[in-house]
């Protein structure tokens, strides 16, 4: 059976990866925060109109950043309670405070991942349906300097390097159903859609393909082969992957660290009387 000394060893080794850990949470926070070609003021718009549940997608994805932050300092506030406690187990509400607080996490961390692997198949078709929805209500001009959504539509293009919701193939496609076009533009699809065009100099020259902008009885060519749902979903998967690969060691860590301060707090009672 493992001694005090050995579980306060295990305990304080926890907390230093507990440490490291939730300097990896506050890193990705970091990042996105001062990311502002994915997350700006002037692509915000089109999320604010993504509704899910009583919230909506654009105020999510402001916050997010703020909330890794928060959640990374909390760990590590957290990793110092618990190092204490291993250190000093004459201190005995380190180890109860600390093993509660944990516990609290990993109750939370369990029920999040419950809803998100039963209604993540239901996120997935709710914010993209909610995406092609507002696209072909919003979309009316392919500008990038008016402030309404298309002109939202048109920097989200460019930033994430997509077209549309759904991968364009030929000339039906998402925007058929939008109001530019029924307006009777000379092209099928925006500039946005073309790689070459940048904010900078948005006009039809500019397209690496000229057929990118085609006739709209021309199939268009050259432009972005990636849809912008994916293309949204592909950039939050690269910041969650931390999580993906992370997540299994960091409950593993937890549940070790609840036993080992919960045995330390019993072996200090046992000690005093």
């Amino acid at each position: 059976m493992c001694s005090p000394k050995c579980a306060s060893i295990l305990l304080g080794v926890i907390n230093v990866v507990f440490f490291l850990l939730g300097i990896g949470i506050i890193v990705p926070g970091v990042l996105l925060l001062v990311d502002n070609d994915a997350i700006n003021d002037k692509i915000i718009p089109i999320f604010k109109e993504v509704t899910l549940g009583s919230s909506n997608f654009g105020d999510l994805a402001k916050n997010l950043p703020i909330a890794l932050i928060a959640l990374g300092s909390l760990v590590l506030v957290i990793s110092v309670i618990g190092f204490f406690g291993a250190c000093c187990c004459k201190i005995k509400c380190f180890l109860m405070v600390y093993a509660i607080i944990v516990m609290i996490l990993l109750i939370g961390k369990i029920v999040v991942l419950a809803l998100w692997y039963f209604m993540n198949g239901q996120f997935e078709t709710t914010i993209k349906g909610e995406m092609l929805k507002n696209l072909q209500r919003e979309y009316k001009n392919d500008v990038l300097d008016a402030n309404d959504l298309s002109s939202a539509w048109n920097h989200l293009q460019l930033a994430f390097e997509c077209c549309a919701i759904n991968s364009v193939i030929n000339a039906t496609n998402d925007y058929d159903s939008t109001p530019w076009q029924s307006g009777s533009p000379n092209t099928d699809i925006p500039l946005s859609c073309c790689p070459g065009v940048t904010s900078s100099n948005y006009t039809i020259g500019t397209a690496t393909d000229p057929l990118c902008t085609s006739l709209k009885t021309v199939d268009p060519k050259g432009q972005y082969s990636k849809g912008c749902y994916d293309a949204v979903n592909d950039f939050i998967k690269g910041y969650s992957l931390w999580f993906y690969i992370g997540g299994p060691i960091l409950f593993l860590i937890e549940i070790i660290g609840i036993v080992s301060a919960f045995y330390l707090f019993c072996k200090t009672d046992k000690e005093d009387d």
